[in-house]
C-alpha cells in the first residue's frame, strides 16, 4: 500500500475513535464524504481497543477492589469513554418502538430528547445485566473478564456498523451524525469489519470458543435484522446504539453459559 493509502487508511481510523470515543483525537487531512462514509470499516478495531483498554482496567482495579467493585468501576468507565452515546441509543429506540404504533411516530419518538418508562427499563436491564453478567464470569476467572470485554466490544460494533450497509437509514437530517458514515459503502469495508472481528475473537477467546461467539454475533445479527426491519423497515442512529448494547448483552451471555 502506497504512502497515500496508508494515510488515508489513519484518517479512517482516527474518524472512527472520534466517533466511537469521546477521546481528542486528531484527524489528519481533509475530511471528506468518502472518508466518513468508509471509516465505518475500522469499528471493529475501535471496538477491540476500546474492550483491551477496559480489561487492563479491570484488571488494575481487580487487585485492590472486589471484583464486584471492579466490574462496576470498568462499566462506569465504559460509560465516560463512550460518551454512554450506544445507552444512550438504547433507550430512545426502546422508547421509540415500545411507544409507537406506526413508524412515523416510533421514529418521532426516537428523536425526542426526553426519556420514557421503556428507555429509562432498557437502560437499568443494560447496566445491571451487563454488571451481573461479567462478574459471574468474575467469580470464575478475572482473564474471562478481560477476554469478555475485547471480544464483545470488537464483535458489537462490528455487527452495528454492517447493519448500516443492509437496512437503509430512515433519517436525512443535517445535523445526524450516523447519516454521513452511511454512505460510500463497499465490499471491502465489509470484509475488514468481518475480517477484524474474526481475528479478535480467535485470539482473545481460542479458536473453539471464538467460533461460537463469532456464530452468536451472526444469529444476534439476523434476530435484530428481522425485528428491525419489521418495527421501522431500516435503522437510525438509536438503533445502531440498541445493536450494540444487545449483542454486547448476548455475548456476555453466552460466555456465562459456556463457563458455568
Amino acid at each position: 500500500m502506497s504512502r497515500e493509502g496508508l494515510a488515508r487508511q489513519w484518517q479512517w481510523v482516527c474518524l472512527a475513535v472520534s466517533f466511537l470515543t469521546r477521546l481528542p483525537v486528531p484527524i489528519p487531512g481533509e475530511v471528506n464524504a468518502q472518508a466518513l462514509g468508509r471509516c465505518h470499516r475500522w469499528f471493529s478495531l475501535v471496538g477491540a481497543s476500546i474492550g483491551l483498554g477496559l480489561a487492563l482496567v479491570y484488571w488494575g482495579l481487580e487487585q485492590v477492589l472486589p471484583f464486584s467493585i471492579a466490574v462496576f468501576m470498568t462499566l462506569l468507565l465504559s460509560l465516560w469513554l463512550t460518551g454512554a452515546l450506544h445507552e444512550d441509543g438504547l433507550a430512545d429506540c426502546m422508547d421509540g418502538l415500545g411507544g409507537g404504533r406506526t413508524v412515523a411516530q416510533r421514529l418521532a419518538i426516537m428523536k425526542d430528547s426526553r426519556v420514557g418508562s421503556y428507555g429509562v427499563l432498557a437502560l437499568i436491564a443494560s447496566l445491571i445485566g451487563r454488571w451481573l453478567l461479567l462478574s459471574a464470569l468474575a467469580q470464575q476467572e478475572a482473564g474471562l473478564v478481560m477476554m469478555a470485554l475485547v471480544t464483545a466490544h470488537a464483535l458489537s460494533r462490528g455487527l452495528a456498523a454492517f447493519m448500516m450497509g443492509v437496512l437503509p437509514y430512515l433519517r436525512c437530517d443535517a445535523d445526524s451524525k450516523v447519516h454521513a458514515l452511511t454512505g460510500h459503502h463497499r465490499a471491502s469495508d465489509f470484509a475488514w469489519l468481518a475480517g477484524i472481528a474474526a481475528l479478535v475473537a480467535v485470539l482473545s477467546a481460542g479458536a473453539a470458543s471464538g467460533s461460537v461467539l463469532l456464530l452468536v454475533t451472526a444469529l444476534s445479527g439476523w434476530l435484530l435484522y428481522r425485528w428491525l426491519k419489521h418495527q421501522l423497515g431500516g435503522v437510525t442512529g438509536d438503533t445502531l446504539g440498541a445493536v450494540q448494547q444487545i449483542t454486547e448483552m448476548f455475548l456476555y451471555l453466552v460466555l456465562v453459559m459456556m463457563h458455568a
